[in-house]
């Protein structure tokens, strides 16, 4: 018998606390943070759907009620005209940066997730392709990231001073926090603990699956902070075309 096209969920993590960007003196939520136009959370849910998929998630604290009403609201009416449907899940306790993809994971074959608080140009779709061409497991998108160093730099050989570089950039290669699970990963939940990322992903590693990193350039910002906020702003705005999904809307 067909089994049928394997079954793929995806998930917005928005259910943080942002104490960064409540600090940074913002009166919203990082999913609910305005840029170009519209809010963070929509921005992830668009890029889902632009990518082709249908049956979406967003993970959200259960006294948020203002990113619950924007899920219920302008992302179901996104996801509406595409065909597909949103629905949350809902956190009465946290459950870190991936405990809730548990509660979305029985009978799905893949789960994606993207964290509400980054905005990327990342091709989803070509994540999932590769996740699936190469068998992965748990498969973590990758780029490189430049960290500027605040001081000079020095190289010694025992007491001899050999180099001098000042305020050097390293390049820094980081996860992206774009995630597909294979039901591999997905077995390795416990429902209901509140599990991040890279707890999880050691987990997968220490029972010998394959995780894989999916290499590539696409522009990327976390925002968690109003300083970041306006950094997007400037990239939306320089590249607005790297960020609008095609059959997505602006």
């Amino acid at each position: 018998m067909n089994p049928g096209p394997p079954v793929t969920r995806a998930v917005v993590v928005a259910g943080g606390a942002g104490e960064r960007m409540r600090r940074s003196g913002s009166d919203r939520p990082k999913p609910l943070v305005v840029v170009g136009g519209r809010t963070l959370l929509e921005h992830n849910v668009a890029a889902l759907l632009a990518a082709g998929f249908r049956d979406l998630h967003v993970a959200v604290a259960a006294a948020a009620t203002d990113v619950r009403a924007c899920v219920a609201g302008p992302c179901a009416a996104m996801a509406a005209a595409a065909g597909a449907a949103v629905a949350e899940v809902v956190e009465d306790v946290p459950l870190g940066s991936l405990g809730a993809v548990a509660l979305v994971a029985p009978g799905a074959d893949d789960v994606i997730v993207t964290n509400a608080d980054n905005l990327t140009a990342l091709d989803l779709a070509a994540v999932l392709r590769d996740h699936r061409t190469v068998g992965a497991d748990l498969t973590l998108a990758v780029h490189d990231e430049p960290f500027p160093m605040a001081f000079g730099e020095i190289t010694m050989d025992g007491e001899r001073v050999t180099a001098y570089r000042e305020k050097p950039t390293y390049m820094i290669r980081i996860c992206t926090a774009v995630t597909v699970l294979g039901r591999g990963a997905l077995d390795l939940f416990e429902v209901g603990e509140n599990v991040g990322l890279p707890v999880f992903a050691n987990r997968v590693l220490d029972a010998g699956l394959h995780v894989h990193g999916h290499l590539h350039e696409a522009a990327w910002i976390d925002v968690n902070d109003l300083a970041a906020a306006a950094r997007a702003e400037e990239l939306l705005a320089a590249e607005p075309d790297r960020f609008r999904p095609p059959g997505g809307g602006a």
